[in-house]
């Protein structure tokens, strides 16, 4: 429960930091958002609208994009011990987290987020040792903390749940 807690603290400073650059940013090119409302969607305020490709901003590798029935399903595996390391003041922190963040960005046939979405992961490690988890909701994605640390090659099997539509992807991916 305190790794949760200590997990939740650390995303909220991280959701400021990102909020300040990229408003500091937003306001150094001269664009305005005339006419639009301000979204308080935390998962794009923490920089996680998964719709973008944002690699220098901390969202981690594009490792699968694939379609099944009608769900584009782009998968983006976050070194959480490196993104620790880099972080002025939180290098002591790498060590008390998972090793990997995994999200999940479920779009429909229309290109839309798919916002109301179950997810769960079964990933098994490169020993053979299989581990579930349920993805959490953030931003439009759907995230989980993984232990990926091991080098090798992980399979990774997933389950969507968006309205009465079940579909299961299943790939591996090897970490260096």
């Amino acid at each position: 429960m305190k790794r949760h807690a200590l997990i939740l603290s650390l995303l909220a400073l991280l959701t400021l930091g990102l909020f300040s650059l990229a408003s500091a940013e937003h306001k150094e090119h001269g664009s305005s958002n005339h006419g639009k409302e301000m979204s308080m969607d935390h998962g794009k305020e923490m920089g996680m609208d998964h719709g973008k490709e944002m690699k220098g901003h901390g969202m981690g590798e594009v490792i699968r994009t694939h379609t099944v029935d009608d769900l584009t399903l782009t998968y983006r595996l976050i070194d959480m011990h490196q993104r620790m390391k880099d972080m002025e003041g939180m290098e002591s922190m790498s060590g008390k987290m998972a090793s990997h963040h995994l999200m999940l960005d479920v779009k429909g046939k229309n290109g839309a987020m798919v916002h109301d979405a179950k997810v769960g992961f079964v990933i098994t490690d490169p020993d053979g040792k299989e581990v579930k988890t349920m993805a959490m909701a953030m931003g439009g994605g759907h995230g989980a903390d993984v232990e990926m640390k091991q080098k090798g090659t992980y399979t990774l099997k997933v389950k969507v749940k968006a309205g009465d539509k079940v579909v299961k992807d299943s790939f591996t991916h090897m970490t260096k």
